[in-house]
């Protein structure tokens, strides 16, 4: 209907439908739709590539160390007789677990919708969640690393010192913790901008 048939307060009406409409909205329906597909699709094929690394590496693993300790009788780092290391495979393991295991939680989260505040609430628990997950996949990893340089925990240091570990998993868990909440604040801020014009 042109414009000139419409009152004043439905012209109004009209302006504001189409001022607040892309903000209010994300991603059309069909758009949204497809991306997910898409995320599912690729989600698929690395959960795939995941068990073939982790057979392979495990392989390798396992390889490795009866040909250089012996029979596995206990971990260890000392390299004696049937002491086996297991930090290089925790590593290679646990990066493409860590990988994966947020591409994952980004599935489950994060769905298709046209409303904005709805997907700012699925991102909000997306990023906690992955946080969780990333502290809970990387904590035990910086554990196996300093045992491994260091030896049993004995005090917080940063001198490399027999028993001295290096708490740089609260930085790295410090960091994403802050980066997750500037990026949500500089998103929840744009769409208010968005909003006003």
């Amino acid at each position: 209907m042109p414009t000139e048939m419409l009152s004043g307060d439905e012209q109004s009406l009209t302006a504001e439908s189409r001022r607040v409409t892309p903000a209010a909205r994300a991603d059309a329906p069909g758009v949204a739709d497809q991306r997910y597909a898409e995320r599912v699709r690729r989600l698929k094929w690395s959960v795939a590539a995941w068990g073939v690394w982790t057979i392979v590496v495990t392989t390798l693993w396992v390889t490795h160390e009866w040909n250089a300790n012996g029979a596995f009788q206990s971990f260890g780092h000392e390299g004696e007789t049937g002491q086996w290391n297991p930090t290089l495979w925790a590593v290679g393991v646990g990066a493409v677990t860590l990988v994966v295991g947020i591409m994952a939680l980004a599935v489950h989260f994060v769905r298709p919708t046209a409303d904005r505040a709805v997907l700012r609430m699925q991102q909000l628990k997306f990023h906690v969640a992955a946080w969780l997950f990333g502290m809970a996949m990387l904590t035990p990893l910086w554990a196996l690393i300093e045992w491994q340089d260091n030896g049993s925990f004995e005090r917080w240091s940063t001198n490399s010192q027999p028993g001295n570990w290096d708490p740089w998993i609260l930085v790295i868990a410090g960091v994403w913790a802050l980066a997750v909440l500037g990026l949500l604040a500089i998103r929840l801020l744009s769409d208010r901008l968005r909003h006003v014009r």
